[in-house]
């Protein structure tokens, strides 16, 4: 088991005045934040999910849900009751994802408490997106957990966008400047810790591709197939045959 903590732009991160939350509009919500980090490049599975196609709960959406609920099991009984919650939480730990968990806790605890967080946190709409709930709002900053197999992939810078996303909502409804967030990154070996600048970048994307699904939404037309079918796409077989419709 490797536990890493990565810094990637973190830090000192300069936003355009004009890129804040507070200072965009977003019209009617239509998009979720999730939604951005969908592994479809033409965004079918949105398409799919939200004609009525359920995610299977086994294969890699199964691991992922199951490093995420350990993750924040373990992390949501130690915010409520400090130490009692941490030795509660040892029953909880399944996996390396939730030994990082409790580690992590425990040198918290050790040095003085839990830093200010919640879990799952309910957004209300914003900026064109939907009612949403991040992993994680540690500070003022959004977390959001990937599982990301054995290898890094299209989805993990994805999902800096979709925390760009999470940034964006959090500025409209608070007015407070948000210019981190952090990715946990869970493989079946590793959790690796980055500390994502939200960037002009980032948030541009970010924009972009909520335009961009809201569209296809509002158009009512199914997305074309993509050229190449991403392997880790949980509803391939909806695409390229063998699904249920």
């Amino acid at each position: 088991m490797e536990l890493r903590l990565i810094m990637n732009g973190g830090g000192d991160v300069r936003v355009s005045n004009e890129l804040r939350g507070w200072r965009l509009e977003g019209g009617d919500a239509y998009v979720r934040p999730s939604e951005i980090s969908t592994p479809c490049p033409t965004k079918r599975d949105v398409w799919l999910l939200r004609s009525g196609v359920r995610l299977p709960s086994d294969g890699v959406v199964g691991k992922g849900v199951a490093y995420h609920n350990e993750i924040l099991s373990i992390l949501g009984e130690v915010v409520l009751t400090g130490w009692d919650g941490l030795r509660r939480a040892v029953d909880s730990v399944r996996t390396h994802a939730g030994v990082w968990a409790l580690s992590i806790a425990t040198a918290w605890l050790a040095n003085g408490g839990i830093p200010p967080m919640a879990i799952e946190p309910k957004l209300p709409p914003a900026l064109g997106f939907t009612s949403s709930r991040p992993d994680l709002v540690v500070g003022n900053s959004p977390a959001e957990i990937a599982y990301v197999g054995d290898l890094r992939s299209r989805y993990v810078e994805l999902k800096k966008v979709e925390l760009a996303a999470y940034a964006l909502i959090m500025e409209a409804l608070t007015h407070i400047p948000i210019n981190n967030a952090y990715l946990i990154e869970v493989s079946d070996r590793t959790v690796r810790v980055e500390v994502v600048g939200v960037d002009d970048t980032l948030r541009t994307e970010a924009l972009s591709m909520r335009d961009s699904i809201a569209a296809m939404i509002k158009s009512k037309n199914p997305p074309p197939i993509p050229h190449e079918c991403p392997q880790t796409c949980p509803l391939r077989r909806y695409c390229l045959g063998g699904g249920d419709g």
